[in-house]
């Protein structure tokens, strides 16, 4: 945001700061929303909720196998997801 007036250092600051809070949390929900597309339409059709916090994807399936092939390939599927939103965004997937 531009200022033509003198503002407060302290202002600016907590303005930077609500920004920042703002796009991350754009950010994580853009994770949840690209799920699909970056495991496939099969994998998908088994997953029953998807949700993030604090950089944790937690991903719940109804299949046991689907369930352990995610397992094995978090690793794969944090840089891809990653790579898709342009920021680090998921750390790790928790896998239920």
């Amino acid at each position: 945001m531009k200022h033509t007036e003198p503002v407060m250092i302290g202002e600016m600051i907590e303005e930077f700061f609500e920004n920042r809070r703002l796009s991350a949390g754009l950010a994580e929900g853009r994770a949840v929303e690209v799920w699909a597309a970056i495991v496939g339409e099969y994998a998908a059709s088994f997953t029953e909720d998807v949700y993030i916090r604090a950089g944790v994807l937690y991903v719940t399936f109804s299949s046991a196998a689907v369930r352990s092939e995610i397992h094995i390939r978090r690793r794969f599927l944090i840089g891809e997801l990653n790579s898709a939103l342009g920021a680090k965004v998921v750390k790790n997937i928790v896998v239920r």
